[in-house]
């Protein structure tokens, strides 16, 4: 709880300290530091340094927010940058984990560094697992503090799913595209053990529900959400397996945000050719009914053919019927 209250503080800060700067007036009513802050913290393990958690809050805030020009252009995911840039800075306080145990507690003064080891997915990615599937349920692993709860994580993502906060097509996209590869082409284990392990490793689960979902970064149409999620499993597949890296799937996160916009013109793109395409192909049926209906008309016989009565010319006089008083008249003009 202290690593989140100092990363939230810190970004806060940073915020207000960046608008000031910037002359600008700050909006205490947007969530989004307190947010960012949370999430890089649960991103962390419980055993990180404060004067790294201090450092990453204020290089997410300041660099990948108002360096660009504030929150509304955005490049890449701030929290995603900043876990990138402390794992690179201080490998061996972000990357190594303390052991969880039952009613254990850790120094809030001293740094550890003996106690520490790599996270279970690293393990995991080389061989078969020996923990129970009620440890790995419940998180009782040594990762990130906020990404190995499952059962938790779960229940966040159908509660969201439900109120329809993040969109649903880069969901089960990403979910289907990740278990799909894992089985195909599995690291350690095989089959249904496959596809859990890619869902419950790797915080990916974490990443997938509340920073590859964020509505600012995914695609507005639906097709290219989906399109969205399958880049990242894919990417994020690709970057454990042939890496060996155990957050691929931040890393992912910041390789397909860039592209966000354009997955949004090339679905965009796709759907206005199929719909030219399905006006010409209707266009077409249309017309041949149209051919062949007359053409029955015309291959009917003259016996069958509609008869149509001739109408008398303007310049013909009509023809009387013979009565007589008709034939009367018509004698005596021929003896004259």
């Amino acid at each position: 709880m202290i690593v989140v209250a100092i990363s939230v503080v810190t970004s806060v800060l940073s915020e207000y300290i960046c608008t000031s700067l910037m002359r600008r007036k700050y909006d205490w009513r947007d969530p989004s530091p307190i947010a960012n802050g949370i999430m890089l913290a649960l991103l962390m393990p419980a055993s990180v340094p404060y004067g790294v958690m201090i450092f990453s809050s204020a290089f997410m805030s300041s660099v990948m927010k108002y360096a660009f020009g504030g929150h509304h252009n955005r490049i890449f995911h701030p929290v995603a940058t900043a876990y990138l840039f402390a794992a690179l800075c201080w490998p061996s306080s972000v990357l190594r984990y303390p052991t969880p145990t039952v009613f254990g507690n850790l120094s809030l003064s001293s740094t550890l560094t003996d106690a520490l080891d790599r996270s279970f997915t690293h393990y995991v990615d080389v061989s078969l697992s020996s923990s129970s599937w009620l440890d790995i349920v419940w998180g009782r692993l040594a990762g990130p503090m906020g990404t190995s709860c499952v059962i938790l994580i779960l229940i966040v993502t159908i509660a969201l799913y439900c109120f329809r906060d993040i969109p649903a097509p880069v969901l089960f996209s990403a979910v289907a595209t990740e278990v799909l590869l894992f089985i195909c082409f599995p690291i350690s284990a095989t089959g249904w053990q496959a596809a859990l392990y890619s869902i419950v490793t790797g915080s990916y689960m974490y990443v997938l529900t509340f920073m590859v979902c964020d509505p600012y970064f995914a695609p507005s149409n639906a097709f290219g959400q989906t399109l969205y999620g399958f880049a990242y499993g894919l990417v994020a597949f690709l970057l454990r397996k042939f890496s060996g890296y155990e957050d691929s799937s931040v890393l992912a996160l910041m390789v397909i945000s860039i592209f966000a916009t354009e997955f949004d013109r090339f679905a965009i793109f796709v759907i206005d050719n199929l719909d030219r395409f399905r006006n010409f192909v209707e266009t077409r049926i249309r017309e041949r009914q149209i051919y062949h209906r007359f053409k029955k008309y015309e291959n009917l016989p003259d016996s069958e053919e509609p008869s149509i009565a001739e109408e008398p010319s303007p310049d013909e006089e009509p023809e009387l019927p013979e009565t007589e008083e008709n034939s009367g008249e018509e004698s005596e003009q021929d003896e004259s």
